[in-house]
């Protein structure tokens, strides 16, 4: 008996355990139909993300957006015009200054004297121009005492003409009245002696007359060559005054201001360093004018037009917005613009798509204090609207 119950239960025992296993192959179908709609479900949840990821971030296809645009500005270097030491610095790197900010001042011992000497030079040559004047008056005196000597001087010829006349006629009438006997032998040579007195004095009197000509054409020889070294007194001062200015001018330049409002950039320069004219002594951005180059590809110059409005997107200022203007588009591609353009004449010829600078500005909707903000060189991007 105990037997036949042992295998009876044995018998119940291996149907239980095939109908089990028959149900676990009943479901087991569809478990795996059920896996593999989940994983096409996350795969099309991963497709869709990696659709939107590539749209939003890099924008394929959108013919109005660029990223490789950055912000400009004009970055100025600032030169010295003399030679001299640095005395003092008046700036830190990246400090802001405002226009006329002294930033630099140079040792000026060696131009203040340089300047005393200009001045000097310039005191001399009106001085000189003074003496030449007064030589000129002196000169012109003289021809005004020549001219009345010259004068008198014809007067006295004038006269002893007259008196030279009469005397000729009284020596020939004596030498008349002296073959008729009507005379005296003693007359006769009184008279002939007057006659050639009044000669001798004639010639005296024109001998006079020669040398007041003469003398009054050397005053007028005077005066001339005076009046010419006035020109060149003028000269010479006209000389020593720009001299002076440009002393004047080299002393302006021992002190060093900031042409415009902006950013400092790096200090390369140290108190007692000796700098030689044009050196460089630092750099300053232009902070009151910015701008953006953005550079867009060919096939996106469709949508490009002077005066179109932009958005920018500041990557450094956490996505800020900003309102541009197209304002210029370049006359040529960056590539142009290299120091060796590429030449493909060479027969290696690869077609790649070139991108166009576009300038834009930023618009009165933005606020000013955003704009201070701004950094020449940031990175941003740029969508047309």
């Amino acid at each position: 008996m105990s037997q036949n119950q042992d295998q009876n239960q044995g018998t119940d025992s291996v149907e239980n355990t095939g109908v089990k296993s028959s149900k676990v192959k009943q479901r087991m179908p569809k478990k795996k139909n059920r896996g593999t709609i989940v994983s096409m479900l996350v795969l099309l949840l991963v497709l869709a993300g990696l659709y939107w990821v590539i749209h939003a971030y890099f924008n394929i296809g959108n013919n109005r957006f660029t990223n490789a645009a950055q912000v400009e500005s004009y970055i100025n270097p600032i030169n010295t015009r003399v030679s001299a030491y640095i005395k003092d610095i008046r700036f830190i790197e990246h400090q802001y200054v405002k226009k006329g900010d002294t930033l630099l001042i140079l040792d000026d011992s060696e131009i203040q004297t340089q300047l005393g000497q200009a001045e000097a030079a310039y005191l001399s040559a009106l001085a000189s121009k003074h003496v030449t004047a007064n030589s000129v008056r002196t000169a012109t005196n003289n021809i005004g005492t020549a001219q009345s000597n010259s004068d008198a001087a014809q007067a006295n010829i004038a006269s002893a003409k007259a008196r030279l006349w009469n005397a000729e006629q009284n020596f020939n009438r004596y030498k008349n009245l002296l073959k008729d006997e009507a005379v005296t032998r003693q007359q006769f040579d009184q008279v002939k002696t007057e006659y050639e007195a009044s000669s001798a004095a004639l010639e005296a009197v024109s001998s006079q007359y020669q040398a007041v000509a003469n003398a009054q054409g050397t005053s007028v020889l005077t005066v001339t060559e005076v009046q010419s070294r006035l020109g060149m007194n003028d000269a010479e001062i006209k000389r020593a005054e720009n001299a002076l200015n440009m002393a004047k001018l080299n002393l302006s330049y021992t002190v060093i201001t900031a042409p415009h409002d902006g950013i400092m950039g790096r200090r390369t320069i140290n108190i007692g360093q000796l700098l030689s004219p044009s050196q460089q002594v630092a750099t300053i951005v232009d902070s009151n004018n910015i701008w953006i180059t953005a550079n867009y590809r060919e096939k996106q110059m469709e949508n490009v037009m002077i005066g179109g409005l932009a958005t920018i997107q500041v990557d450094a200022l956490g996505g800020k917005h900003f309102v541009g203007k197209i304002t210029a588009i370049s006359g040529a591609t960056g590539a142009r613009y290299a120091a060796v353009p590429l030449d493909n004449s060479t027969g290696n010829f690869v077609k790649v798509q070139q991108r166009i600078p576009v300038r834009i500005e930023f618009t009165s909707e933005n606020k000013t204090e955003d704009l201070k903000l701004l950094r020449a060189g940031m990175n941003v991007e740029v969508t047309l609207r």
